[in-house]
């Protein structure tokens, strides 16, 4: 896990507060880290993952974050397209439904499974 992402949710998550553990990390956390590291605090979560990894070139105020080299190859153009379909669904699928929705039920913790003892 980056340490953005524990940062954000470690004092939630040893307090048994799952939910917010992972809102907070998934939506807060992540969005103020990037808007810092790009210096953009006019656009956020979604929209920002969006430009972010746009395949566009850099413009003036509107920096790119690159995840390898442009070779030109449909895997760099994959890698992109793909961190922002990540992006996207992290704050449809976490964010959005533990902000807009009362009385979620918190999520129980999962731990990895104990394998079982040999005979």
């Amino acid at each position: 896990m980056h340490p953005w992402t524990w940062e954000g949710a470690r004092p939630l998550w040893q307090s048994g507060h799952f939910r917010e553990a992972v809102t907070a990390a998934a939506a807060r956390k992540i969005n103020a880290e990037a808007q810092n590291k790009l210096g953009r605090k006019d656009i956020s979560e979604n929209n920002l993952f969006k430009q972010t990894f746009s395949q566009d070139l850099p413009k003036a105020g509107q920096p790119r974050l690159r995840l390898m080299d442009d070779d030109g190859s449909d895997t760099y153009r994959s890698v992109h397209r793909g961190a922002m379909a990540f992006a996207e669904g992290c704050y449809a699928a976490i964010r959005n439904p533990d902000s807009d929705e009362d009385g979620l039920p918190e999520l129980p913790e999962h731990r990895r499974p104990t394998p079982p003892r040999s005979a």
